[in-house]
């Protein structure tokens, strides 16, 4: 990668090999790293390596909590849990697990 490189990794920390980013990015390449997601999860430890690095942006597996898809999440169960206790169970996986 460049050095101007930013590399993302919201998606599974299993994608990159352990140890390789840090080496990476002594090497400078990428110069830039965002993670959402780590080897180890969450993170006590504040003294982890990727968190003391400024050119590392680290959140805390939320990256991608946003207030409209939280919203239509939080609609979507609500509208489910109304349904159920008007009676209609239609939505339900497993019905028989009601009886």
């Amino acid at each position: 990668m460049k050095p101007d490189a930013l590399l993302v990794n919201i998606s599974r920390a299993e994608l990159i090999a352990p140890g390789a980013l840090e080496a990476a990015l002594d090497a400078g390449r990428p110069g830039f790293a965002a993670l959402d997601v780590f080897e180890q999860e969450p993170i006590y430890d504040d003294c982890h390596p990727l968190l003391r690095r400024p050119n590392v942006l680290c959140t805390p597996h939320l990256g991608y909590a946003e207030a409209d898809s939280y919203r239509q999440y939080l609609e979507i169960a609500y509208r489910n849990a109304l349904r159920f206790f008007e009676g209609d169970a239609s939505h339900v996986l497993n019905p028989e697990a009601l009886a």
